[in-house]
């Protein structure tokens, strides 16, 4: 008879996202949710750019989440002790540093997306003789703000009291996942100090093909090795769960968000990809177990790595900052309904003029007719009428956090362009999902340019909170020219993480899983005139070289004022009276020849 209840053995999962957190209970057999529980998280913002987190906070909301789930397990009747493991995913590159005496907290966690460490990655270019990839062939990255070296660099900088103890390793340093496993496992008592290889490559600390922590990476951005954590595979046990009603239960599984949902999607083989939605947009390619050098600005990074002894897989990512932080950011700043209106009149008068919409299918926004999916789409060499109705000339750029791939400018800021008196709020929202189409095509046509040996890929599997609007997928494949699927599951991050947590303990393999646990998916078809889009999408590449020039003028500009005198005439730069003396004895060595 087996030990456990009616639902077999049971996984949990953590998940520190950019906006929540919450804990996850699944059934392994199955991967069904039994329940869930989710804490918003406040995002600290004092400066703008700043973006910051309260690292006790998040570590409260993980015990909040963790308790409320397991009290809903209970009213379920379903016995808490059937859960065998637990997993965390987290947002990637997000930096705490701790007192290894008192466990207090020497700074709030710096965000991924937070762009303050900007004259840190200047005076770090200066060093790499301003080659951005100077590190790239040792961790796979760029000299960007957006990765963690940079940002534990400027704290050194400008944070009283993390440099003396980064130098005497009075503290630790780690991503989220790991100030969250030091906490599970006990903190001050009993803390392991690890991390896995996933979140490590995102470091810019960590060589890509040991694995470990670089000597050289560390040297140059002068960071003690020793505070950093223990670098484990994804899926083994890390330690056990200190107190609280999971006491005893190990944790057992850990990736960085992005890479869980590549493991979440099925994305096990070589050449299979897949691309995450939320506050910004991330497409991983598996590469296997071979490390791709990109020239088209693209990273290496580690996919996953399952079990100790388990063989490495690599990724190709290409990355944006800003993409449903974009819609988020015209709902909340500019006050805008980005709620899609049910009503199709209403839709069609307030959009008639800036969109473009097909009898058949409109990947638009603001269509009427229903989104084509694996049941319902045409063959693919049929010929589909497609109306262009007045397309708006409405153009926007989300650079709120600089532009990612494949420019890594990080002084690009936002621009919103074409506007006219007659330019409606539907046009600015179309703009706003239309430019994350676009970025996500920019990062395909990157991959084609360093994989050209592959064949051309097939489909992209996508997933995270922006793409349960309704319209968005067929609209990517639209304006990308390539099949979509979207699996109907609600979080693929999380489900990588069980799976890792389910495979480290002996109840998943990854032979059987796919079979098991693939859920079913909508299926679109690009179904609009591809020159149509060519126009919108060359457009918008002009946009973006507009927006790369503006921040170069910005640059000059700055630096005009910080040094006037390296701007101006020559003649203001020397004396006035040998000016004048030497002005007055070429007047007359000029008479004297042309008497001669």
């Amino acid at each position: 008879m087996s030990k456990f209840g009616r639902f077999g053995p049971l996984l949990g999962t953590i998940y520190v996202g950019n906006t929540l957190s919450k804990f996850l209970i699944y059934a392994a057999r199955n991967a069904e949710i039994l329940t869930c529980h989710e804490v918003p998280l406040k995002v600290i913002s004092p400066k703008p750019g700043w973006i910051e987190y309260d690292p006790v906070e998040v570590w409260k909301s993980v015990i909040e989440c963790t308790e409320n789930a397991i009290r809903n397990l209970i009213l379920l009747d379903i016995n808490p002790q059937d859960i065998i493991a637990v997993g965390v995913t987290n947002q990637r590159e997000t930096v705490v540093v701790w007192s290894v005496e008192t466990g207090e907290v020497l700074h709030n966690a710096i965000a991924w997306n937070d762009i303050r460490s900007v004259e840190t990655v200047e005076q770090l270019l200066q060093k790499a003789k301003n080659r951005q990839n100077y590190l790239k062939e040792i961790c796979g990255l760029v000299i960007s703000t957006n990765f963690t070296a940079i940002k534990i660099r400027w704290m050194m900088d400008n944070v009283v009291g993390v440099r003396e103890s980064i130098d005497t390793a009075q503290c630790h340093v780690g991503t989220l996942d790991s100030w969250i496993l030091w906490n599970l496992t006990g903190g001050l008592e009993s803390g392991v100090h690890m991390t896995d290889v996933t979140n490590a490559s995102r470091t810019m600390l960590m060589n890509l093909q040991t694995r470990r922590w670089d000597k050289s990476l560390c040297t140059f951005f002068q960071i003690n090795p020793h505070v950093l954590p223990e670098i484990r595979s994804c899926s083994e046990v890390y330690g056990y769960i200190h107190r609280g009603p999971l006491q005893g239960i190990p944790i057992a599984g850990c990736l960085g968000d992005q890479q869980a949902a590549l493991l979440g999607q099925m994305c096990f083989r070589p050449e299979q990809a897949q691309c995450t939605y939320d506050e910004g947009c991330f497409l991983l390619v598996n590469t296997g177990q071979e490390i791709i050098d990109s020239d088209s600005g693209l990273l290496s990074t580690v996919a996953f790595q399952l079990g100790a002894s388990g063989a490495p897989f690599y990724a190709l990512e290409g990355s944006v900052a800003n993409s449903g932080s974009a819609v988020t950011w015209l709902r909340e700043n500019l006050l805008l309904e980005t709620e899609i209106n049910q009503n199709s009149q209403m839709m069609m008068n307030s959009i008639s003029d800036s969109t473009f919409f097909s009898p058949i299918q409109s990947s638009s926004p603001f269509a009427t007719t229903p989104l084509v999916t694996a049941a319902t789409s045409t063959p693919p060499n049929s010929i589909m009428p497609t109306e262009k109705i007045n397309a708006s000339d409405v153009i926007f750029i989300p650079a709120f956090s600089g532009i990612y791939t494949p420019y890594w400018q990080h002084k690009a800021r936002g621009m919103l362009m074409g506007l006219t008196s007659h330019t409606t709020s539907r046009q600015v929202i179309h703009a706003a999902y239309e430019a994350t189409c676009f970025q996500t095509r920019q990062i395909l046509e990157a991959l084609r340019r360093d994989c050209h040996t592959w064949r051309p890929l097939q489909k992209l599997i996508v997933g995270g909170e922006l793409m349960e609007t309704p319209f968005l997928p067929q609209m990517v494949a639209d304006y990308c020219n390539i099949d979509v699927e979207r699996p109907q599951i609600s979080s693929p991050a999380t489900l990588g993480v069980m799976l890792a947590t389910g495979l480290a303990m002996d109840v998943l393999t990854l032979e059987n899983t796919q079979a098991l646990l693939a859920p079913p998916a909508d299926v679109h078809h690009p179904t609009m005139c591809p020159e149509t889009c060519d126009v919108r999408y060359k457009r918008w590449r002009k946009a973006v070289r507009m927006c790369l020039r503006t921040a170069q003028f910005d640059e000059e500009s700055d630096d005009e004022e910080k040094n006037p005198e390296q701007h101006r005439h020559v003649t203001k730069s020397i004396p006035g009276s040998l000016f004048i003396v030497s002005s007055f004895a070429l007047v007359i060595m000029a008479e004297i020849l042309r008497i001669l």
